[in-house]
């Protein structure tokens, strides 16, 4: 456990669990165990600013929205956020308030209204940014009430949330079957991430499944939200900064842990540890199934190559695999995969997607 805070009865936590593993965590601790002490104050109420290890966000109290997000290292301003609607809006704050300073969470909420260009009521918002102790992702949860309804050609005339950077030199990428690629189109659409890219530094977008996206003027780009027949009020977005592999942060934010309750204590292998591992952080695991023989003890795992160059991985099992074999997209052998121990051994090519059958 990374940290822990209490808010009106709500417990919560900041808990490390190894990639393709688990964490066992009792229900309730020892009596008069004390609280966790303050590492780092995580909300500033007088800049309005959260903050963790690997960034600092402020929030403008003027627009409701993200002002500024910045790296510890460089102190530079990487992006900036608003809502908006297309064609024209201006938001206005009515309450800013920091919500959670620690020890765990740092919690910012906004509230306000969009204007249209005559100042009547287009929308009322609701923002909450949120920054965990060791989690390098900024989380913002966007609550939109239209008053009214967007109509019109959908790439015209719609909610969003729009960003902006501050150098029309910065290069967007966006994902595509989990790698990124370089877009120069007005319209870039990817339910994946968007990566803004300057010199050394990396800003990456996740829209956590909102495909649909539109560029203005060079350094600015807004997420789609509410088109014409939308009816869905309620949006997570995450923003996080020089990611190597920002398809695995992606795929982490739109399939959260499983928590699974029980009643016995932590396995004889402790609290903590892997099922499978992999030495390759380009190489995700996508699907992990049941093999193809009914009833046998075997497994079927899928991966997809995320940096766009060739490589050479070690799966590591729970215990020692019998056989391994790779697969087609029809599940047909191709070859069998050499094993040495607990590790089979998989050769991957740019953008590939393999597909393994252990036999455990």
């Amino acid at each position: 456990m990374k940290a822990c805070q209490l808010d009106a009865g709500v417990n919560r936590v900041v808990v490390e669990v190894p990639a393709l593993g688990f964490t066992w965590l009792p229900r309730s601790g020892p009596a008069g165990t004390p609280a966790m002490p303050t590492r780092m104050r995580l909300g500033d109420a007088k800049t309005l600013t959260i903050r963790n290890e690997f960034f600092e966000a402020d929030v403008d109290s003027q627009t409701g929205g993200l002002k500024a997000i910045r790296d510890h290292k460089t102190r530079t301003n990487r992006l900036g956020q608003r809502l908006v609607f297309n064609p024209g809006s201006r938001p206005v704050c009515t309450n800013v308030e920091v919500t959670a300073v620690g020890p765990a969470l740092g919690e910012i909420v906004s509230e306000g209204v969009l204007l249209g260009e005559q100042d009547q009521e287009l929308a009322k918002f609701k923002q909450r940014f949120r920054a965990w102790l060791g989690r390098p992702l900024l989380e913002m949860r966007i609550e939109l009430t239209p008053l009214q309804p967007a109509a019109g050609d959908p790439w015209h005339a719609y909610f969003g949330a729009r960003f902006a950077w501050r150098d029309e030199r910065t290069h967007l990428f966006r994902g595509q079957g989990g790698c990124s690629h370089l877009s120069i189109h007005p319209r870039p659409q990817t339910p994946e991430f968007l990566d803004l890219r300057y010199g050394p530094m990396a800003t990456a977008i996740f829209p956590n499944g909102l495909p649909f996206h539109r560029k203005h003027d060079g350094r600015m780009l807004d997420v789609i939200l509410i088109p014409e027949g939308e009816t869905t009020a309620t949006f997570d977005l995450g923003i996080a900064l020089d990611r190597d592999q920002p398809m695995l942060t992606a795929w982490g934010l739109a399939s959260p842990l499983a928590v699974v309750p029980t009643t016995k204590g932590a396995p004889h292998v402790g609290a903590s540890s892997w099922l499978f591992h992999l030495d390759l952080p380009s190489l995700l695991l996508t699907k992990l199934m049941p093999g193809s023989v009914p009833g046998s003890d075997s497994l079927t795992a899928q991966f997809l190559e995320c940096s766009g160059f060739p490589a050479h991985a070690e799966l590591r099992c729970l215990r020692n695999p019998k056989r391994a074999t790779l697969l087609n997209g029809h599940g047909d052998l191709i070859m069998d995969c050499p094993i040495f121990e607990d590790a089979v051994t998989i050769d991957v090519s740019p953008h590939d997607w393999v597909q393994v059958e252990l036999n455990m």
